[in-house]
């Protein structure tokens, strides 16, 4: 099975983070509170102000100025969140600098479908969509990686990804009881194209829903 996440991430991972507006603000809050090196930039004195207190360095200046980001250093920095509030043009300019710099693992965020495809058509590893995916949600998706390949090495269990059965269609995860029939718990459920890690007992499974599954080897 093929994870969106394809950059290993460990201890000394190191992340920039390019704009400090709500979105961009609590994905570098998540990262920094779970003891990682974060770079923050933004041109908000304000923001840049606060960001003195969840960032380890951060930066008033243009973000999407080449210039500003080659003196950054900013290829020395594994994983790049663009996460500017409203100008998608400046997104897209800076997706393609951060490629020309050498940056290996760009995220950025999109309003809508169309900025998705366009974002993903000129090289964006990976598109989150603030409407679905929290920036919180995405910090911890990119710290938890860890956890998912030492789940990979287990001798007890795999990550498997499955399609939903017909007897499941329409049924609430308390009704299913996967974990005590089938030996299986729900990590996420893939539903056009977007993952739903926050489940609670009553999502119901759809017909077009991929499950990404923990099952244990002895079920």
């Amino acid at each position: 099975m093929k994870w969106p996440l394809e950059i290993n991430v460990n201890r000394q991972t190191q992340f920039a983070v390019l704009g400090l507006g709500k979105f961009g603000r609590s994905v570098a809050e998540t990262l920094y509170a779970n003891g990682y090196t974060v770079l923050a930039c933004d041109q908000d004195e304000n923001l840049v102000r606060e960001a003195v207190n969840f960032t380890t360095h951060v930066v008033r200046a243009d973000a999407s100025d080449k210039n500003v980001l080659d003196r950054l250093g900013i290829q020395a920095f594994d994983v790049v969140i663009i996460a500017f509030s409203s100008d998608f043009e400046a997104s897209c300019e800076t997706v393609l600098i951060l490629k020309e710099l050498g940056v290996r693992y760009v995220i950025a965020k999109a309003n809508g479908s169309r900025q998705k495809f366009i974002l993903t058509s000129i090289g964006t590893d990976r598109v989150v969509m603030p409407e679905f995916e929290m920036g919180e949600q995405l910090a911890y998706g990119l710290v938890s990686n860890g956890l998912m390949a030492a789940v990979h090495r287990s001798d007890a269990y795999d990550i498997i990804e499955t399609k939903v059965l017909p007897e499941w269609i329409g049924k609430s995860l308390v009704k299913l009881k996967l974990r005590q029939r089938e030996g299986m718990n729900i990590l996420a459920v893939i539903r056009d194209g977007v993952v739903l890690a926050n489940l609670s007992a009553d999502t119901q499974l759809l017909q077009d829903d991929e499950l990404v599954v923990l099952k244990s080897r002895e079920s």
